[in-house]
């Protein structure tokens, strides 16, 4: 039959529906046509019902307007559309091609989806078909399709990606303040929170006057400190490395001027509260900024490329058999 009688039926229906389609749509209509070929919209259903299902259950608890549902439902059926003629442009082009994959490939597809989605359990796999109206081909079929499309990306990406020395090293220079490792201080802080007692400036000084006479400060924040006592004040995240923008701007603007081993003073802020709490930093180490060498990220550079590179190489595969194609929709 003329795919643009199937269309105007289809309209018709659309026009009179809604978003709804009458049982004998869902059953025999033509959602499009790619070539020779028709995807159905019980095809586009199997993908949007229960999407759909709770939209409707939104709508009706009032926390979505029916217009909202309609476009909501509306959009996402052209997705899935879309994604489904995708599909069938890469089947057929599977096809034309004369790949073969070997029905193993597919049974192992199968086993590992009943694994990781129905924990082995196929009468599992069973109910659930049933309970979503899909029947057992329609679901080997769909599993078949997923493989090969994934498999053709896969080829299509290998025939025609190639990442040079030259385009790393290239990619490496223009990024260069990416890979940048920025100023870092291994740090310990004796911190004296304003609800550890109505003295705390008069223990801050008290501190800091041992700390200034040589006393061990990790021992003073394990005594002391209400922040990580119990591993000497120490930094808690990366070891006890912090880089500027990991502190408050005022412990960091003291903080980065501090030699390996020196103590700042006792230092006071201001609360959320209105009260002050009091700090006492010290600096163990300094590291100053550099940039990560090439050969440590050359791999991470070359993944990056690869990426960048398969998605325009998708792109324009998927263009040029949709440009190579006969496609009517009629949704």
């Amino acid at each position: 039959m003329n795919p643009m009688f199937y269309g105007m039926v289809i309209l018709l229906c659309w026009a009179t529906a809604g978003v709804g389609w009458s049982q004998n749509t869902i059953n025999n209509g033509v959602a499009a046509v790619v070539n020779s070929e028709a995807i159905t919209f019980r095809e586009v259903l199997a993908q949007t019902q229960m999407e759909e299902d709770d939209l409707r259950v939104q709508q009706q608890a009032g926390k979505i307007t029916d217009d909202e549902r309609k476009q909501r439902i509306r959009s996402r059926r052209k997705t899935v559309l879309d994604s489904l003629i995708e599909t069938r442009l890469i089947i057929q082009d599977y096809k034309k091609k004369g790949y073969n994959f070997p029905d193993y490939y597919f049974d192992r597809e199968e086993r590992s989806r009943v694994r990781d989605q129905f924990g082995g359990d196929r009468q599992a796999l069973v109910k659930t078909l049933e309970d979503r109206g899909i029947t057992m081909a329609d679901w080997k079929k769909n599993i078949r399709e997923t493989f090969i499309v994934q498999q053709m990306r896969q080829i299509n990406a290998k025939r025609f990606i190639t990442i040079s020395p030259h385009m790393i090293e290239a990619y490496y220079q223009e990024h260069v303040r990416d890979f940048l490792q920025p100023d870092r201080v291994k740090l310990r802080m004796i911190y004296l929170s304003p609800e550890s007692g109505t003295e705390v400036e008069a223990v801050g000084k008290e501190v800091l006057g041992q700390v200034e006479s040589g006393v061990d400060f990790a021992q003073l924040a394990k005594k002391y400190s209400d922040y990580n006592r119990a591993g000497g004040g120490l930094f808690q995240d990366n070891g006890g490395w912090v880089e500027r923008d990991g502190l408050k701007s005022d412990l960091a603007e003291v903080a980065f001027q501090l030699r390996p081993g020196q103590a700042s003073g006792l230092l006071s802020l201001p609360t959320a509260q209105g009260t002050k709490a009091y700090y006492i930093l010290m600096v163990e180490e300094v590291k100053k900024a550099t940039v990560t060498p090439l050969t440590s990220i050359r791999d991470a550079i070359e993944s990056t490329l690869v990426a960048a590179e398969s998605e325009k190489v998708q792109k324009d595969w998927i263009d040029r058999l949709k440009r190579d194609a006969y496609i009517e929709r009629f949704l």
